[in-house]
């Protein structure tokens, strides 16, 4: 690179991920993304390449024998908003390619770095606390980056229990950093040390989600520790006066749906990012303390949602609770097929709630572990993961295979 050369980071870094039954495209930064058809995802290699719908057009004529003028591969194009910004040059670099035709290989994954917990809460839906026997030490940890890292991988979540807690945490963090495009720390917020905060500040494309479940009295109390509330509020405000993006989660249950206002007003005030709230799920330690919220709590949350974001504007990004079920570029709902969930000891799972194993990281092949004959087996004996059972593929659409059968994206 020339000293001259300017690079734009905020530009999307586009990949195609490939799967058995067809083809991803992904923007590694956002993890925005859509299902594209063997023809489409062909359209795109030939946009990125040569940046002209005209001889992209004339291209398809020559070698599929079918007529395309460029007015028509625009016209198809604009049916859908992703891809109709490829004609306002959103290809305009080479697009990455990732994945398998023959497994399914993930683009997120979470790595439960340890199951030790310096808290105990009542609704953990892990029953975090002790570390797992056999869980793995940073070496491995860093060695099963580098294997997802290289299948194409672009977002991690590193968790717990406390992911803080596991020895070697800042190598850790620092190699996730160089390996994948965005890396996700979820924590309590407890015991930060001000040079962890740097360290996250210099790598540039970390974030940290921090929980706060309710006013200090009420998440002390949920948490099990007097104090907690305090110092994990502090731990935000650093975070974000070191330019470290915050995401502040919130659990909700009866003890706290009240006060959703009061800790959005806080959050905003500590210079968060996003406040995201979630529901409190009957699995874990939760299963035998907490109950479905009854209509009556839900509307009250939501109201209160709906205030906070005219109060908050664009100061805070408040996600609403039904913003991931309706939204296709949050499809991980996918859990298997786009993301994984590494458990301490090495177990990969569809996500955090399930128990059924999909193999081991350490002793199993990746392309065994993404074996299709595995998810459906999974599929059908999974105990707690609702969404894998909802995943229905089409008949296999593969781009230089299979001949498009309707429209370029199948959403």
């Amino acid at each position: 690179m020339s000293n001259n050369q300017v690079v734009d980071y905020d530009l999307p870094e586009l990949a195609i991920h490939l799967q058995p039954h067809g083809a991803v495209m992904i923007d590694r930064k956002s993890m925005y993304y859509f299902r594209l058809s063997g023809r489409g995802a062909q359209l795109a290699f030939l946009l990125s390449k040569n940046k002209d719908l005209a001889k992209t057009a004339r291209i398809w004529e020559i070698v599929k024998k079918e007529e395309l003028t460029a007015d028509q591969l625009r016209e198809e194009l604009s049916a859908h908003p992703f891809t109709e910004a490829w004609t306002q040059g959103l290809l305009d670099r080479p697009i990455q390619i990732s994945g398998s035709l023959q497994t399914y290989m993930p683009v997120s994954c979470t790595l439960q770095l340890t199951n030790a917990c310096n808290l105990g809460c009542s609704f953990c839906y892990a029953s975090s606390g002790k570390p797992y026997p056999n869980e793995l030490n940073r070496s491995q940890w860093i060695m099963v980056m580098q294997k997802l890292a290289a299948q194409g991988v672009a977002d991690v979540t590193l968790t717990g229990g406390e992911a803080k807690l596991i020895k070697g945490f800042k190598e850790i963090v620092m190699a996730a950093s160089c390996l994948f495009t965005n890396v996700n720390v979820f924590s309590n917020g407890l015991n930060w040390r001000r040079e962890e905060i740097e360290l996250l500040s210099h790598l540039g494309n970390v974030s940290v989600q921090i929980s706060i479940d309710g006013m200090s009295d009420t998440h002390d109390s949920l948490r099990g520790r007097k104090g907690a509330y305090h110092e994990s509020m502090q731990t935000i405000k650093h975070l974000a006066e070191a330019q470290v993006p915050v995401i502040v989660a919130m659990t909700i249950n009866e003890m706290n749906a009240d006060q959703v206002s009061e800790v959005i007003d806080h959050c905003a005030n500590a210079n968060a990012s996003i406040f995201r709230a979630g529901k409190t799920l009957s699995v874990g330690r939760a299963t035998k303390n907490y109950k479905a919220l009854d209509s009556d709590f839900e509307q009250r949350v939501q109201s209160q949602l709906q205030q906070a974001r005219h109060k908050w504007g664009n100061h805070l990004n408040i996600i609403d609770w039904g913003h991931e079920e309706s939204s296709f570029t949050t499809d991980f709902c996918t859990p298997g097929y786009l993301a994984w969930y590494i458990r301490a000891d090495g177990y990969v799972t569809p996500c955090q709630l399930e128990d059924v194993s999909l193999g081991h990281i350490l002793h199993d092949h990746l392309f065994d572990i993404g074996s299709p004959a595995r998810l459906l087996q999974l599929k059908c004996e999974a105990k707690n993961c609702k969404c894998i059972g909802k995943v229905e593929l089409s008949e296999p659409d593969l781009p230089f295979q299979n001949e498009m059968k309707a429209g370029i994206a199948n959403e």
